[in-house]
C-alpha cells in the first residue's frame, strides 16, 4: 500500500524533473566558504552527490550569519572517511550516517542521505537506511524551511521540495508533511519550532500550531537537559515575549513546570513575560524572572481551592524553584543564583536614604555586584510590566545609588574591613571565648555597612574594645 508521504514525494520528484516552479529558486546564490567547497567537490569527484543543508541553507537565505555548515550526500560514511583521509575525520555519529571533516580547523558534518523508521526514543529512529535521493533525505527533516539543499555547481542550485523558500518570504514555521506524525517522532520539535519563531521573527503555521497543542503532553518523555537548553534558547532572544506566549498557549509550562508553578503561572503569564521582555537578555535574570511568576500572584496549595486552603509561603515557593531548576538539570551556581534572586524579590527598599545605602551595600556583599544590579533590574522590570512608572523610577534611583557606591570604594565584605580576626585578638578580644573574634568582626562588619567612613582601623577597634568591655563589666555586675 502506498502512503501518503509517498504520493507526496513521488509528486515532487516530478515536478523536479519537468522544471515546474523553479524560478525563484534559480536565482538563489549563497555564498560558501571555500573549506566548504572542496568538501562538495571532492564529494563529487568520486561520483557522489552533496548539498549544504539545513540551517545554513536557511540562514544564508535569511543573511543571517551561518555558524555550523552541513553537507548531505549520496555516498557512505566509510567512502567519507576514505576521500577524506587527507584531512582529519571524526565519526561523530556514524551509525546515523555522519562523520564530522575538519579541513583547516573548519568542522563540517558530512551525513550519508538516510530514510528512518519510528522514534522509540523521542530522539533517535529505531531504524537508519541510507539512501541516493536527496529529496527523500529531505522528507524527514523537521521544518520546511530546514528541508532545502544547495550546490552552486548544478543547474538548479537550490532543493525545496517543501516550499522552504514560500514559508521563509511568509515568515512561517510549518512543519514537513504532517505535524502530527512529525512531532510524535520527537516531541522536541515543539520547543524548536517555538524557538525558530523567536530567533528569526517567524508566526508558526495554523495546523502546526494545534498539533503542538495536540502532543505537548509528550515533553514529558523528553530528557530534562533537551527542554532545558531549547528553553535557554528561547528565553535569551531579543523579545520574547511572543513565543513565550506560545509556550503557554500550547500547555508546554504545565508540563516542564511543577503543577504548583504552572498554576501561578496560568495567574500571572501576561506581567511575567513582559517583565522577562524587559530585562535584558541575561539567562540567569530571565530565568529569575519566569520563576518570580511564583510570587506575582497569591496562589494556593496544590489540591486546595480559593475558599479553603494555606496560602503558599515565601520558602515553599523558593523550595519549589529549587526543585523546578534540578529537574531541568540546572547546574548548582545557577540554581544558587536563581533561587537567591527570587528570594530576595519580594525584599521592600526604605524611603530613608541612608538605610536604603545600608540595604544596596548589604546586597552587594550577599548576592555580588553583578546579581545585585540583576535584582533591582528584575524588581524594576516587573513594576513597568505592571504599569507602576512611579515606583519604578525609585527602583532606577537605586542602581543609581548603587553605583555610586562602588564609585567610592564602600566596603562590601567581611574581607575589606580595615581589621581582621587578628587584630580583634590583639585588642584582647576572644581570648577567653574565640566565638567572639568572629561576632567582632560582624558587628564591625555591620557597622562599616551603615558608616562607611567608619571603615578604619583604630576606630573599629576602639569601638569594638569599648563594647566589650561594657559587656564585661554588665557581666560583673
Amino acid at each position: 500500500m502506498v502512503s501518503a508521504l509517498q504520493v507526496m514525494l513521488l509528486k515532487i520528484k516530478m515536478r523536479y524533473a519537468e522544471g515546474i516552479g523553479l524560478d525563484m529558486k534559480a536565482n538563489i546564490n549563497i555564498s560558501i566558504p571555500k573549506d566548504v567547497e572542496i568538501i562538495l567537490n571532492r564529494i563529487m569527484e568520486e561520483g557522489g552527490q552533496a548539498y549544504v543543508v539545513g540551517g545554513a541553507v536557511r540562514d544564508a537565505i535569511l543573511g543571517r550569519p551561518v555558524n555550523d555548515w552541513d553537507v548531505a550526500t549520496s555516498l557512505h560514511p566509510d567512502d567519507i572517511e576514505r576521500i577524506f583521509s587527507f584531512a582529519r575525520t571524526i565519526p561523530t555519529g556514524k551509525r546515523y550516517g555522519t562523520i564530522t571533516v575538519i579541513i583547516k580547523d573548519m568542522p563540517v558534518e558530512v551525513t550519508t542521505f538516510r530514510g528512518e523508521g519510528q522514534y522509540s526514543d523521542f530522539r533517535h529512529p529505531t531504524q537508519i537506511a541510507f539512501l541516493s535521493d536527496i529529496i527523500e533525505d529531505l522528507s524527514r527533516r523537521d521544518f520546511t524551511i530546514n528541508a532545502m539543499a544547495y550546490n552552486p555547481y548544478l543547474s538548479e542550485p537550490l532543493i525545496d521540495p517543501f516550499d522552504g523558500l514560500g514559508d521563509l518570504s511568509q515568515k512561517l514555521i510549518r512543519t514537513v508533511g504532517q505535524a502530527e506524525r512529525r512531532f510524535a517522532e520527537d516531541p522536541l520539535r515543539i520547543m524548536r519550532g517555538i524557538r525558530f519563531c523567536a530567533q528569526l521573527g517567524f508566526k508558526m503555521e495554523e495546523n502546526t500550531f494545534k498539533a503542538a497543542q495536540a502532543h505537548h503532553h509528550l515533553l514529558s518523555r523528553i530528557s530534562p537537559e533537551r527542554i532545558r537548553d531549547e528553553l535557554n534558547r528561547i528565553m535569551i532572544v531579543p523579545d520574547p515575549f511572543e513565543p513565550l506566549m506560545l509556550l503557554y498557549e500550547a500547555g508546554i509550562f504545565e508540563v516542564i513546570l511543577p503543577e504548583e508553578l504552572s498554576q501561578q503561572l496560568t495567574h500571572a503569564s501576561q506581567l511575567a513575560f513582559k517583565a522577562i521582555m524587559l530585562c535584558n537578555a541575561h539567562g540567569v535574570l530571565r530565568l529569575a524572572a519566569l520563576y518570580c511568576c511564583a510570587l506575582a500572584h497569591q496562589g494556593t496549595r496544590a489540591g486546595g481551592d480559593a475558599t479553603n486552603s494555606q496560602t503558599l509561603e515565601l520558602s515553599d515557593k523558593i523550595m519549589l524553584v529549587e526543585q523546578s531548576l534540578r529537574q531541568l538539570r540546572y547546574d548548582n551556581k545557577t540554581i544558587r543564583r536563581v533561587t537567591q534572586l527570587v528570594s530576595h524579590f519580594p525584599m521592600q527598599f526604605s524611603s530613608d536614604k541612608d538605610q536604603a545605602a545600608y540595604q544596596i551595600r548589604k546586597l552587594l556583599g550577599h548576592l555580588g555586584v553583578e546579581d545585585t544590579f540583576h535584582l533591582l533590574e528584575l524588581k524594576r522590570a516587573y513594576l513597568l510590566a505592571a504599569g507602576q512608572k512611579e515606583q519604578s523610577e525609585r527602583i532606577a534611583a537605586l542602581t543609581s545609588m548603587a553605583h555610586e557606591i562602588l564609585a567610592r570604594g564602600d566596603a562590601l565584605t567581611l574581607s575589606q574591613l580595615a581589621i581582621n580576626g587578628h587584630d580583634v585578638m590583639a585588642a584582647g578580644i576572644g581570648i577567653d571565648d574565640p566565638r567572639d573574634i568572629g561576632k567582632a568582626l560582624k558587628q564591625a562588619y555591620e557597622w562599616v555597612l551603615r558608616k562607611p567612613e567608619w571603615n578604619d582601623k583604630m576606630l573599629l577597634l576602639s569601638k569594638l574594645k569599648e563594647l566589650y568591655k561594657g559587656n564585661d563589666d554588665e557581666q560583673k555586675k
